[in-house]
């Protein structure tokens, strides 16, 4: 499967994939595309980051929902991955979407994250991606008996929110991105605050700058080292586990023992995983068409 992946991967880079609508007249039949497409982004995404079957079900369902399901109130019209089910929640109108014609071009990851007219013509493909990242996420973190993201992502107090949103941030960026964002890293006093206090009474606003900086930039100062040293799925897995608080209101210091604790932690884990057996493949994707679907 490697080797094939491979391949396509090679016919895919030369030759930008055409686009394509499914026939509304033959709704089953789209369905069926539609799970396809899932299917190779679940493939796509373990052979640019490995396997990730330590923490996914091995098997995933897809439900496509009408708006008069009570999933489709449920998740708000959106796409989601409900984790008590283990299944991938779809509106109908995702079935209008154009894909890329030959499909399997979908089996490569990074190409569609390289070029933006790929984004622009198949937008579809990233929002499949971002169902598949929760669906690991969420079940990474429900080993500990947690959400993702974090709870405290929601809550009024800066303090809580912005070192969870942090988190978020660090992981999408790697996500979507194999070249790291320039910044000056000396300037570790401003993405990693060691008054914390003081930057409290400075931010009032998501929006202020200050505080997206610090957001995004501090969020990858603190997740990128993990995963250079021990890998995304591993360090994905750790931080979906184990949040990050601010501690004694210094931020840098904060950060610094967050990542000594995952070294300690995640060098455990693979000191005592023993001999690292093949991979298995992706999670299986499956429908199961129900005369609600039809």
């Amino acid at each position: 499967m490697r080797a094939l992946i491979a391949c396509l991967v090679v016919s895919g880079a030369l030759f930008p994939p055409g686009g394509m609508a499914c026939d509304s007249a033959d709704v089953r039949r789209c369905q069926e595309q539609f799970v396809e497409l899932v299917s190779s982004r679940a493939e796509a995404i373990e052979a640019a980051f490995g396997d990730l079957s330590g923490s996914m079900p091995p098997r995933i369902s897809v439900r496509f929902v009408k708006s008069s399901d009570p999933d489709y109130a449920l998740f708000d019209g959106g796409i989601a991955y409900d984790r008590q089910r283990q299944t991938l929640i779809f509106p109908r109108r995702v079935l209008a979407a154009k894909l890329p014609n030959p499909l399997r071009w979908a089996f490569y990851y990074w190409p569609f994250y390289q070029e933006v007219r790929y984004r622009q013509a198949f937008p579809v493909i990233e929002a499949v991606d971002d169902v598949l990242w929760s669906a690991y996420l969420q079940e990474a973190a429900k080993e500990q008996g947690l959400s993702w993201p974090h709870q405290n992502c929601s809550s009024l107090d800066i303090g809580k929110r912005l070192p969870c949103e942090m988190m978020v941030k660090g992981i999408e960026e790697h996500m979507k991105s194999r070249s790291a964002r320039i910044f000056n890293s000396n300037r570790i006093d401003r993405i990693w605050p060691e008054d914390f206090a003081a930057f409290r009474r400075r931010v009032w606003h998501r929006d202020d700058q200050e505080y997206m900086d610090v957001q995004l930039y501090g969020g990858i100062a603190l997740v990128k080292p993990l995963i250079n040293e021990f890998g995304a799925a591993r360090a994905f897995a750790y931080v979906a586990q184990t949040p990050f608080q601010v501690e004694e209101e210094n931020l840098r210091t904060s950060a610094l023992h967050y990542q000594e604790h995952a070294r300690e932690a995640l060098s455990l884990k693979m000191a005592t995983a023993g001999p690292i057996a093949a991979a298995p493949a992706a999670a299986t994707v499956i429908y199961i068409p129900t005369e609600a679907d039809r």
